[in-house]
């Protein structure tokens, strides 16, 4: 078997078998050379497989831009949920609400001024009943001194004299607290002020009228009755 030079392109490219025959022909070496160039693969540096990587994956951004658009316009229209709003409207409804100082101190005021009005009413109507009830009661001791001074036999003397300046001292008195008799004698009968006690004809007198005073009657000078009069109505037969 011949030698082989080591250094030859032979037999750089082709793998020798000790079992095998070996072909040392030029062609044969040339169509091995061909079939290794064939089948060797592609070598690619780092760079290049970053760069195409890059190239076929698709961008997150790029997907979907309506999508984007509208997650953008919802958020901006709801920028929180439900849950945040309620809790500040409830947050809202637990805040006590401010004290109007002034109304209220308005409203205290005109309080005070009707409750001032009222309770001094009160007092006027309490006043004007004890002092009705204490001159009622007074006018009866007027009465008998009138009826005294009727019956006396004589219509001068010390006693007419004495009973008439003792009439006149009780009409100064009646005078202080706004009290005056009424004469009511040929006026027309009144039921709010007159108490008719007989009836009696008098072709003289038209009917309904005050012909006899039993007892005189008293009013305020404000017109209001203190007391009725008792009083004899004429009554014509028809």
């Amino acid at each position: 078997m011949p030698e082989m030079n080591p250094n030859s392109e032979t037999a750089q490219k082709i793998p020798v078998n000790a079992d095998e025959p070996v072909d040392t022909s030029t062609d044969n070496a040339k169509g091995v050379e061909e079939s290794a160039e064939a089948i060797e693969p592609e070598i690619m540096t780092d760079e290049e497989i970053a760069e195409q990587d890059a190239q076929n994956e698709p961008s997150e951004d790029s997907d979907n831009p309506k999508d984007e658009e509208s997650s953008e316009e919802a958020s901006s229209e709801n920028p929180g949920n439900d849950k945040p709003a309620d809790d500040q409207k409830t947050a809202e409804d637990d805040k006590p609400a401010e004290v109007d100082w002034k109304d209220a101190y308005r409203r205290l005021a005109a309080d005070f001024d009707n409750y001032r009005k009222r309770t001094s009413k009160e007092q006027d109507d309490v006043r004007k009943l004890e002092r009705k009830r204490v001159i009622n009661a007074w006018l009866d001791v007027y009465d008998n001194a009138e009826r005294a001074l009727q019956n006396l036999p004589e219509k001068e003397g010390p006693w007419y004299e004495g009973f008439s300046s003792l009439i006149q001292q009780m009409d100064k008195c009646l005078a202080t607290f706004n009290v005056k008799p009424v004469d009511d004698v040929g006026q027309k009968f009144d039921a709010n002020k007159h108490e008719a006690i007989a009836t009696i004809p008098n072709p003289a007198m038209e009917n309904n009228t005050i012909m006899h005073v039993e007892r005189r009657g008293f009013v305020y000078e404000n017109g209001d009755v203190l007391r009725h009069a008792r009083v004899i109505v004429v009554k014509n037969p028809s």
